[in-house]
């Protein structure tokens, strides 16, 4: 996970939401939004991912707005135009498990083994941790920017989508909840968004991109992340699609394009548990196989491929 990525945060598992609507409806209309381009200030937390931005536009041209319920639709119309950016988004983020996770192994050692499940290999602790390899970071996004309104609404809503280039750098490495000093570089292509209505809400993350670090120990990676979330309140309670979240990521070293990480996170909402409240309980699980070749040196502790079971549990605001 890392910044913007979304929610870290990640295909085909979950097919595109299809709007009900009739065709005409779901053909979108792109145009200017209403409101002027200006610097805005944003932030989020998150028991995982926590940031603070502000959005600074390059040029004098309003927020288009695309008016479509159908995410093909969306996607396409985010895409076309990309490459030259119109908005310039600064960012830090801090990621407050992960560091309780370094916490808990570096200064509470016997609370940490604790979380050990018998005999086994699985930390519990662990799980509710694993995924993030860097504790904070600073980001720059250069890109666009545009509104998402479902046809016929009035209302000026919180949806919007991005898409463009992502520098990001930092200069800590988490690796099995200990940190390692690493200045390290992050440079990505991203399509990057959020659909926010009454009752429903989705979120979706699709990104390339190479990391390098300057730690002689780990080497330098492309990767390809597929994340997308859903929640409807009004969906029946044992529908999956409509209250769930994906998460896929592949890492290849960049010399050979080896695979070395793979990532693979699925997760449940449940509104159900939390009627008339402005929050939603959800609970992401998956396994992270990590081969020997991602570390090498002092840090490879293993020449066996090593899987980490994910265990989130969190709140969705």
């Amino acid at each position: 996970m890392h910044p913007l990525s979304a929610f870290a945060e990640q295909s085909g598992a979950v097919p595109l939401q299809v709007a009900e609507n009739s065709i005409e409806q779901q053909e979108d209309s792109t145009a200017d939004s209403d409101e002027g381009s200006q610097i805005e200030m944003m932030w989020e937390f998150d028991p995982y991912y926590s940031d603070v931005a502000v959005n600074v536009p390059l040029t004098n041209k309003p927020i288009p707005t695309i008016r479509s319920t159908n995410e093909a639709v969306i996607y396409s119309k985010l895409i076309q135009g990309s490459f030259i950016p119109r908005y310039m988004l600064l960012e830090a983020s801090v990621y407050p498990m992960p560091l309780l996770g370094v916490y808990l192994k570096e200064n509470q050692h016997n609370l940490y083994e604790y979380g050990r499940l018998g005999h086994t290999s699985i930390n519990i602790i662990e799980s509710a941790t694993a995924g993030f390899q860097e504790p904070w970071a600073i980001s720059a996004f250069f890109g666009n920017i545009a509104k998402i309104v479902r046809p016929g609404e009035k209302r000026n809503g919180s949806s919007s989508g991005y898409t463009g280039y992502l520098l990001s750098t930092g200069a800590m490495h988490i690796k099995s909840n200990e940190l390692i000093d690493d200045k390290w570089l992050e440079v990505e292509w991203k399509i990057k968004g959020k659909i926010d209505y009454p009752g429903e809400k989705i979120s979706w993350s699709f990104r390339v991109g190479a990391k390098f670090h300057e730690h002689m120990n780990i080497p330098d990676v492309m990767y390809i992340n597929l994340f997308r979330s859903n929640l409807n309140v009004k969906s029946n309670y044992l529908d999956w699609v409509n209250n769930s979240t994906m998460d896929i990521k592949w890492q290849f070293t960049e010399g050979d394009f080896q695979l070395v990480r793979q990532e693979y996170v699925i997760g449940k909402k449940f509104p159900h548990w939390a009627i008339g409240k402005d929050y939603t309980p959800t609970l992401d699980i998956g396994v992270i196989w990590s081969a020997p070749a991602e570390y090498s040196g002092i840090l490879r502790t293993t020449n066996e491929n090593v899987l980490t079971l994910v265990f989130r549990p969190s709140i969705q605001f």
